[in-house]
C-alpha cells in the first residue's frame, strides 16, 4: 500500500493498492462482470439533468441496504470507518473527450470523510476544484475532506469509469 498527499495537500490522500489484490480482483470482477445490476440515474448532480450515469447504492443512512454491503468490509476496516453514510458506485459510459461531470461536495451532514476507489484503469478521474486531479488506477484510493468540491472526468480510452463511492465519519 502506498499512501501520499495530493500535492502535499493534507486534506487529500491517495493510496495506491488499496484492497488485498485478491479481495479486489472479486470486487473489480463482480462489479464490471454483465450480471452486475446497475440502475439509470437521470442525473449526475442533483438538479443537473444535462447528463446520466448508472449507479448502484450499496447502504444510504436510514434505508435498507443490500445483501453485497459485505464486500466493502476490508475497505471500511482500512478506512477507519466509525459512521457510515453511504457507498455508492457510478458507472460513467466513455466519451469522445474527457468531460468534467460537475463540480459538487457530498452532502451528508455530519459526514467529514468522502472516498473514492477506483474499480477500472482509464484516463479518467476525480478533479478537484483549484486544479489537482487523481487519475482512475484500479485499486486507487482517493480520500478527502467532505467539504471539497470534486468532480468525476469522464474516460475516453475505455468504454466504461467505475467507482465506488464512500461518505463517513472516520
Amino acid at each position: 500500500m502506498v499512501i501520499r498527499s495530493l500535492n502535499g495537500d493534507p486534506k487529500i490522500k491517495v493510496v495506491d493498492d488499496f484492497l488485498p489484490q485478491d479481495q479486489f480482483n472479486n470486487l473489480q470482477k463482480f462489479l464490471m462482470g454483465s450480471c452486475f445490476p446497475w440502475f439509470y440515474n437521470n442525473t449526475i448532480i442533483r438538479g443537473d439533468y444535462s447528463r446520466f450515469q448508472f449507479i448502484h447504492t450499496f447502504y444510504k443512512e436510514n434505508s435498507e441496504h443490500n445483501s453485497f454491503l459485505s464486500l466493502f468490509d476490508e475497505a471500511q476496516r482500512l478506512l477507519e470507518v466509525k459512521k457510515l453514510f453511504r457507498i455508492k458506485s457510478n458507472l460513467k459510459l466513455k466519451t469522445l473527450s474527457p468531460e468534467n461531470t460537475g463540480y459538487h461536495i457530498d452532502n451528508f451532514v455530519g459526514s467529514n470523510k468522502t472516498a473514492v476507489l477506483y474499480i477500472n484503469t482509464n484516463n479518467g478521474g476525480t478533479s478537484f476544484k483549484g486544479g489537482d486531479m487523481v487519475k482512475s488506477l484500479a485499486n486507487r484510493i482517493v480520500i478527502f475532506n467532505s467539504e471539497l468540491e470534486h468532480a468525476g472526468i469522464t474516460c475516453t480510452d475505455e468504454n466504461t469509469r467505475v467507482v465506488v463511492n464512500f461518505n463517513y465519519i472516520g
